[in-house]
């Protein structure tokens, strides 16, 4: 199934992978009322804010490599803490597991696009924690992509996710 790419003669965007309009920031209203110093503070802790974030998605692009092709940053969401764009629909997931049912051929794991939002409360802590406990971070790191991949109507089969649940759940009664 092909995707609809354009529409009399306009091009279409999906709304999962689109960013909103810059417009729409309500940072940029205020921006005429600070001074220099207080901007030049704002962007010194945004640079800062980019490099930590770029560090955590080159660690979850590990931690979850045989899961994702790409991890990359969103300001779309805000009480998601991560979102999959760019995934086959649930149609064409279902015909493609038929066929290779039919051949008997081994499937290979999709590979999801996940994009994080890297002020989620969720995604700072994870942060801070993947160096103090990898093996939990990396436990919720995987729980976050199956959570995005549920949101998205596209997991195949849930019994892969009960035993981290449950290694979770101790971990969390354990603190």
């Amino acid at each position: 199934f092909e995707t609809l790419e354009k529409f009399r003669k306009k091009p279409l965007k999906s709304i999962e992978v689109a960013e909103p309009p810059s417009g729409l920031d309500k940072k940029k209203e205020d921006e005429g009322e600070k001074s220099e110093e207080e901007r030049q503070k704002e962007e010194a802790e945004k640079k800062k804010e980019e490099e930590d974030g770029k560090a955590l998605l080159a660690w979850m692009k590990t931690a979850l490599s045989s899961r994702v092709s790409e991890v990359e940053a969103t300001h779309r969401l805000v009480d998601s803490p991560a979102i999959i764009s760019e995934h086959d629909n649930v149609v064409t997931r279902r015909m493609m597991q038929m066929a290779e049912f039919k051949s008997l051929g081994v499937s290979k794991p999709a590979q999801y696009k996940l994009q994080v939002n890297l002020k989620h409360p969720i995604l700072v802590a994870l942060d801070e924690a993947k160096e103090s406990d990898p093996e939990a971070s990396k436990l919720v790191a995987e729980q976050l992509l199956d959570n995005a991949i549920i949101s998205a109507g596209i997991l195949d089969d849930v019994r892969d996710m009960l035993p981290r649940l449950s290694q979770l759940m101790t971990k969390a009664l354990r603190k």
